[in-house]
């Protein structure tokens, strides 16, 4: 009920700001798109509960009403969307539920170029395994949890020249889930950052950040030092790179340190844009204080007159930090493809392969999942989708006896008004 109310309050805190705030000055355009929508499907699953043997069918249906809101003024730029998921499954596999996806964000100039404030808050649906992220893939409620999190962010923009920006500020967030072995987090901090334009192709960045976190189970304070630099060598190609040094100070533990990073390179070939990227950063982690997560990534993509295609893979390691233990390494492949078959009519083909190393006791050290997509647009923005994937979870690419797999078919209308 405290969730409730403080989710309802800060959403409220929003719109009330921005009243206030837009009151308060004189009247002057503003930009305003609203965009309501309703979508309307019915789902079949062939195993609801994802288990190896004696699956159970069940037939799903879903109405998702939701609206969007976009509101800019010189002063307010605010942008809010919510979807209310109602569901209802045929064979009582569970009992009907409502589920909520939101998000409200928004910036306020209390004081013209220099003193600004920052709200946002989203509320969704979340893998409660963040090595695993289900929410994506087949179930509509296995291995998840609603996450709440709320971030009110003041802070003052220096102009130190033509070239340059300081900016200094203050970062509160509230992170909840609705999970009872998911953790929840507090933080509150000072952060500081400088860029420098040394030409209009080259920008240098650097910057300093103090948090202070409180969990259930433990708190920390952590320093972060920084510096990058972005080039564009041509156009739709540049190179990047960021490099910094973290200290985490536990009050249960013994302090880390620990390097993060992001650096790659984007080129655009003409033919295919190619993109190789690595990166190290902490991860929200439901299940753990502090997660440092590393990626290796490269990607292909192909704008094609009518249509798009791409592939991609990714090696990631997940730490804990706390205790320095690696608790998971995967290996992902996957690719897409996007067809104009008419102008009315889009063929899609998504498919994903991941390997899992660290394998707990129940767990599939491998994944597959491929959808397939048909999807025709009438007037007056209405369409309607059909999809179908197959889902496996084996204990051997080639052996598919004791492996669970889901059939799933799915049928939609959609309308944006």
């Amino acid at each position: 009920m405290m969730n409730c109310f403080r989710q309802a309050w800060m959403i409220c805190s929003l719109i009330v700001a921005g009243l206030v705030t837009g009151g308060a000055r004189q009247a002057c355009a503003a930009e305003t798109v609203f965009k309501p929508s309703l979508a309307v499907s019915e789902e079949i699953n062939d195993n609801i509960y994802e288990v190896a043997a004696s699956k159970r069918t069940d037939y799903i249906t879903r109405v998702q009403p939701g609206a969007s809101l976009h509101y800019l003024t010189p002063f307010w730029n605010w942008d809010t969307a919510y979807t209310l998921d109602y569901r209802n499954y045929a064979r009582h596999s569970r009992d009907a539920e409502f589920n909520h996806d939101a998000m409200v964000k928004g910036n306020i100039a209390l004081v013209d170029n220099f003193f600004y404030l920052d709200l946002n808050e989203t509320y969704r649906r979340v893998s409660v395994n963040v090595t695993r992220d289900v929410t994506t893939q087949s179930s509509l409620f296995l291995n998840q949890t609603d996450q709440n999190i709320a971030v009110v962010s003041p802070y003052l923009l220096w102009k130190m020249g033509e070239k340059s920006t300081l900016r200094t500020g203050y970062r509160y967030s509230d992170t909840r889930y609705w999970d009872a072995t998911s953790i929840d987090k507090f933080e509150h901090g000072a952060l500081a950052d400088f860029s420098y334009e040394l030409t209009p192709k080259l920008s240098l960045t650097s910057g300093y950040a103090f948090t202070r976190s409180k969990t259930s189970l433990s708190r920390f304070d952590r320093h972060d030092v920084y510096g990058g630099f972005k080039y564009q060598y041509a156009d739709k190609s540049f190179v990047f790179g960021k490099l910094g040094r973290s200290w985490q100070i536990f009050d249960k533990a013994n302090d880390v340190a620990y390097y993060f990073w992001d650096a790659g390179i984007t080129h655009d070939f003409e033919v295919a844009t190619v993109t190789v990227e690595t990166k190290a950063q902490t991860t929200e982690d439901p299940q753990s204080v502090s997660t440092k997560e590393t990626d290796y990534i490269g990607k292909i993509d192909k704008v094609l007159t009518r249509g798009a295609f791409g592939l991609s893979s990714t090696y990631s390691e997940y730490v804990n930090t706390q205790t320095d233990i690696r608790s998971q390494r995967k290996l992902s492949f996957s690719g897409y493809g996007r067809h104009e078959i008419i102008p009315s009519l889009t063929v899609s083909l998504n498919a994903t392969a991941e390997h899992f190393y660290q394998i707990n006791s129940g767990d599939f050290p491998y994944h597959f999942i491929a959808t397939s997509g048909l999807t025709y647009a009438f007037n007056y923005d209405i369409s309607l989708g059909v999809t179908y994937s197959f889902e496996t979870y084996r204990n051997a690419v080639d052996r598919a006896a004791d492996a669970k797999e889901i059939n799933r078919g799915i049928v939609e209308v959609r309308k944006t008004f």
